[in-house]
């Protein structure tokens, strides 16, 4: 009984070994093969994350376990980033820009693509051409609005400050101490956390931890051969490398959210999925920006503003206007076909002309896009502050 579930977590266990073994015996290769073992131990990691994750769910109520999955899922992608971050402090250059660089990439590539593509994936599976969510899911979609509206402010001053941090990581906090109260959701376990939801409590909940932290240490011990590899590889190939550690660092270290939602999709949890999603943004948006500056701060070891270029305040004002077309989109819990495909153009489209104009015109349509829609759903965000508001006095 349990024989695939059971392979699947030694096949997952064993992926990472090459590249454990390799950083254990101090083997070098050169950069596109570090990068490629470093990367697959990261991808092996993120199963072994999204399979504890949805075991946790058992425990804890379902806001709370998805934002707990969000945020284990986006660790990769943590520390890609807070690497960048800790090097622009000790070596600055090149490492202030790829800080900003592969975060602002990363939020949008988890909107643009992300978003887009899992509800068209959820539309296919379920037949439809709009998917419905839950009310569950508004606290995430307030919580995102408020930290979107925020960051308006950080390309503004050129700068994430320490007080940009405080400010956003409080908000994460309090979106937490939220999710705490929410309602737990009884759900029906399959596949791996199946097997996992059929051992004794205490079993159950020490593979979970186990689960979670051997995870960690994969993806801690392989985050700075990936990020270096990366921009090796694309020196050594005479590609951009501010291009590589804006897309093609995130496409890795964002493949635990994609992992986990469509996981969810395939399980007909589609608002357990857009969760999942949504809340790997909201805590990018603030946790990840506000840790930036800390992080930078540290490792300068005095408090410090990390500092935005021009380009940098271009990509971050295009981030949060993508951002606030997104919630305008979906704060009313419905998403057709036409809005995710509009999603997916708009994000694809900075591809096709990539020049500072088209960042700012691109970042001015998202905004006049997303006004009228915010103005039109505002009764929705009345009730989604009213379902805050009821947590909050749940007794």
């Amino acid at each position: 009984m349990f024989l695939k579930e059971k392979i699947y977590i030694i096949l997952a266990v064993l992926s990472t070994f090459p590249w454990l073994v390799s950083f254990f015996m101090s083997i070098h290769y050169p950069p596109h093969l570090e990068a490629l073992l470093a990367g697959i131990a990261v991808v092996s990691a993120a199963f072994l994350l999204s399979w504890a994750a949805e075991t946790a769910e058992k425990d804890l109520p379902r806001s709370l376990s998805l934002a707990v999955v969000a945020l284990l899922a986006v660790l990769p992608e943590y520390a890609v980033d807070l690497y960048f971050a800790w090097m622009a402090g000790k070596v600055g250059g090149e490492y202030t820009h790829y800080a900003a660089a592969n975060m602002t990439g990363a939020n949008r590539l988890l909107l643009g693509v992300g978003w887009s593509l899992v509800a068209i994936f959820a539309m296919m599976k379920l037949r439809k051409k709009e998917i419905v969510l839950d009310e569950g899911i508004r606290l995430e979609f307030l919580i995102l609005l408020i930290a979107s509206i925020y960051c308006f402010s950080i390309p503004i001053k050129g700068e994430i400050s320490i007080l940009d941090a405080f400010v956003l990581i409080f908000i994460y906090v309090l979106y937490l101490y939220i999710a705490t109260r929410a309602h737990r959701e009884e759900f029906e376990a399959v596949g791996v956390p199946a097997y996992l939801c059929c051992f004794p409590v205490k079993k159950r909940r020490i593979s979970v931890v186990v689960f979670f932290l051997f995870s960690a240490f994969v993806i801690l011990l392989s985050v700075e051969a990936f990020a270096e590899g990366l921009i090796g590889t694309a020196k050594n190939f005479g590609i951009d490398e501010f291009l590589m550690v804006q897309w093609i660092a995130p496409l890795a270290s964002e493949a635990p959210e994609f992992i986990v939602a469509i996981y969810f999709i395939r399980r007909l949890r589609t608002t357990a999925s857009f969760n999942t999603l949504v809340s790997s943004k909201v805590n990018q948006w603030t946790l990840l920006v506000g840790c930036l500056a800390i992080v930078y701060s540290l490792s300068l070891a005095s408090p410090s503003s990390l500092p935005l270029d021009d380009r940098q305040r271009e990509e971050f004002l295009l981030t949060a206007a993508q951002s606030l077309l997104g919630v305008a989109i979906i704060i009313n819990l419905r998403f057709n076909v036409f809005e995710a495909l509009a999603l997916l153009f708009l994000f694809l489209l900075q591809f096709v002309y990539q020049s500072v104009e088209t960042r700012y015109l691109l970042s001015f349509a998202y905004i006049l896009i997303a006004i009228p829609m915010v103005v039109a759903h505002r009764r929705e965000i009345g009730k989604s502050l009213d379902y805050v508001l009821k947590l909050l006095n749940k007794r």
